[in-house]
């Protein structure tokens, strides 16, 4: 999307993720942010490879598998000096009312993509949910009353599959 037809003004920012999510635009934020120097380019291209249904939902904190943290065990271990000074200064931030980036997270596998120190830092701080961009593998119609969108040719009117349909395409 070109930075003129953005509906949003992109910030490393909740407020800018939500004005994404309600203009429509949540997968473009999520490609902006990933590749700008607060995100992710690996996460940003792995996007890429699939057509996938984005949200903007509240998520409970002890949901979240963190593939981060100062364990060796964890998939992306963190030197446990640098991450107890990385999740202290995001608390200090969130103290004086950052308006932090959301979390990402797979569905359904509720893995943390981007925001391990962040929500590290909120549980600490008492908090049990935030909000994460959500993303899964968009489902495929299956032809039960559910509409053909604009995407899937235009046709502007529900599907609605009976068992005498079925028997006639056999």
């Amino acid at each position: 999307m070109s930075e003129a037809a953005r509906s949003w003004r992109f910030e490393p920012t909740m407020t800018s993720a939500r004005e994404a999510a309600s203009a429509g635009e949540l997968g473009d934020w999520s490609q902006v942010f990933n590749r700008s120097e607060h995100g992710n380019l690996g996460i940003a291209e792995g996007l890429l490879r699939d057509d996938y249904v984005y949200m903007l939902s509240e998520v409970d904190l002890r949901d979240l598998h963190s593939p981060s943290g100062p364990e060796s065990d964890f998939d992306f271990p963190y030197e446990p000096a640098d991450w107890e000074r990385n999740v202290a200064a995001m608390m200090r931030a969130f103290e004086k009312g950052w308006d932090a980036p959301p979390l990402f997270a797979h569905l359904p596998t509720y893995y943390v993509a981007d925001g391990a120190h962040r929500r590290e830092a909120l549980l600490r701080l008492g908090r049990v949910s935030y909000s994460a961009v959500c993303w899964m593998t968009r489902p495929r119609i299956i032809g039960r009353g559910q509409p053909w969108y604009p995407r899937d040719g235009g046709r502007g009117q529900s599907v609605h599959t009976t068992a005498a349909d079925l028997e006639r395409r056999d």
